[in-house]
């Protein structure tokens, strides 16, 4: 297939390779022929700007075109325009949970507008009666970074994100870390607790490498109450070898099933900690099926293939039937 993808195919918002960038790559590998268009540029051509370098980047007639979430798109224009130039079918794809407090009005147009919705927040009560949204997550590693085998580990626990009241996040961490202290690496590292001794978030081959340095690696959802929702954090984590203790959200064992163990509350993560801190075996064994898992599941090779399988059995139901 012909596939347009709007996104951004250099660096992400803090710098790290971005996860359109593994996911294009995948699709070539399977023989699609992938037409990259910056969103940047996208974003800057629909508002009425135009400049002749912009040329190469503009979209080609396609069979598919897969547009991902960016805040700079601020209504359903952007997507009704793609259709318009390719005159195919438009996919929205995003992977952030979106139902925070009041729905942003310019991500409901941008629902609205696409032919297909694809998230891993869908089952929400929100998307209830939204006839275009289909339960697909973004839940994408890249499974070309190395892992690494480090058997001296420098923390007992880790935690790999922001700090945020959502999902009581924050007050969950702050127990945890008076009797384990956790060691926090995350984008708006300045903003934590002094307590906490936070650093600058890694990613790519750096994030694989704090994992397997860590013992256990916490995982919090800032919606643990929407079935099937959780951060793609869990299969990059998964997916660089780590033992994941994650907070439970509905649905989650039939995707992760034993490679992870999870916790409902305080107290319930402390005593899984408290247990697997010194149970290096057990601990192991469950990092091991979970890294099979991310393989199969998470991988962006994985991804892809689901991806691609969907957009075809989409292209030939003519988009009937699809609300999931």
């Amino acid at each position: 297939m012909v596939v347009n993808f709007v996104g951004t195919f250099t660096t992400g918002y803090v710098g790290e390779v971005s996860d359109q960038t593994h996911l294009a790559r995948e699709m070539e590998a399977l023989g699609h022929i992938v037409h990259r268009v910056p969103q940047d540029i996208w974003k800057a051509y629909c508002d009425g700007g135009w400049e002749d370098s912009w040329a190469k980047d503009m979209p080609v007639k396609s069979d598919i075109n897969i547009i991902t979430k960016w805040h700079h798109f601020n209504d359903g224009s952007f997507i009704s325009q793609l259709r318009i130039a390719s005159g195919a079918p438009v996919f929205y794809w995003v992977w952030d949970y979106m139902i925070d407090g009041v729905m942003p009005g310019w991500h409901i147009q941008m629902v609205q507008a696409a032919d297909l919705y694809l998230s891993n927040d869908v089952r929400c009560p929100f998307f209830k009666d939204t006839p275009n949204a289909y339960y697909f997550p973004f839940d994408v590693a890249d499974g070309e970074l190395p892992r690494f085998q480090i058997s001296e580990k420098k923390y007992d626990v880790a935690f790999f994100g922001s700090w945020i009241p959502q999902g009581d996040r924050q007050t969950w961490l702050t127990e945890i870390n008076k009797t384990n202290p956790v060691k926090v690496f995350s984008w708006n590292y300045q903003e934590w607790p002094k307590e906490f001794d936070a650093k600058p978030a890694v990613y790519g081959v750096e994030f694989n490498r704090k994992v397997a340095e860590s013992k256990i690696c916490l995982g919090f959802s800032v919606e643990p109450n929407c079935w099937g929702y959780w951060s793609n954090r869990t299969g990059k984590t998964l997916l660089a070898g780590g033992f994941l203790l994650q907070q439970y959200a509905p649905g989650m064992e039939l995707f992760l099933r034993d490679g992870a163990e999870y916790f409902s509350s305080i107290e319930e993560a402390q005593e899984k900690i408290d247990h697997y801190l010194i149970a290096d075996n057990e601990r192991q064994e469950i990092a091991s099926k979970g890294l099979k898992i991310g393989r199969d599941r998470f991988s962006s090779k994985a991804r892809v293939k689901d991806l691609m399988i969907l957009c075809e059995r989409y292209l030939k139901t003519e988009g009937k039937g699809w609300q999931i």
